[in-house]
């Protein structure tokens, strides 16, 4: 017989991550779901801020990791392609979440838009600026206020 609780406890504390990594990334993004849709649910802010940190940042990540061979000069963590997918994956994220919910008119203005917002995230992600699961979801909220 082995409780729940004793089985929760062996897996989590198996896995490869160190346990006060919880209290990083995952906390903190978990805050900002949370302040979005606390106080802009349903606007152009929550959906943009939320597209450039999920979609943007952690398809940067991946495109990093299987195609990032070619860093910037002024990171040894940050790749080009990482740049070029979280600009892709944030603008098609957020101008599809903009037009699921509709939030604002969908046209080419929206896109150019949401294009310029996508690459000062990735901006805001390349500059050691504090975590990026803050600082990309407030520059990209900042920036899509205007909506």
């Amino acid at each position: 017989f082995v409780s729940h609780q004793t089985t929760f406890h062996t897996t989590f504390h198996t896995l490869s991550c160190p346990s006060t990594e919880a209290l990083g990334g995952p906390f903190i993004y978990t805050v900002v779901l949370l302040i979005a849709t606390t106080f802009f649910w349903r606007s152009p802010v929550s959906a943009v801020a939320i597209a450039q940190m999920a979609a943007g940042d952690g398809v940067a990540d991946l495109a990093g990791r299987r195609w990032g061979q070619k860093k910037w000069f002024f990171s040894k963590d940050k790749s080009y392609a990482g740049s070029a997918a979280f600009v892709g994956a944030a603008t098609v994220t957020s101008l599809a979440l903009v037009a699921w919910l509709n939030l604002a008119p969908v046209n080419m203005d929206l896109a150019a838009t949401l294009l310029f917002i996508s690459v000062v995230c990735s901006l805001v992600e390349l500059l050691p600026l504090g975590d990026d699961n803050w600082t990309v979801p407030i520059a990209g909220g900042l920036l899509a206020y205007s909506l």
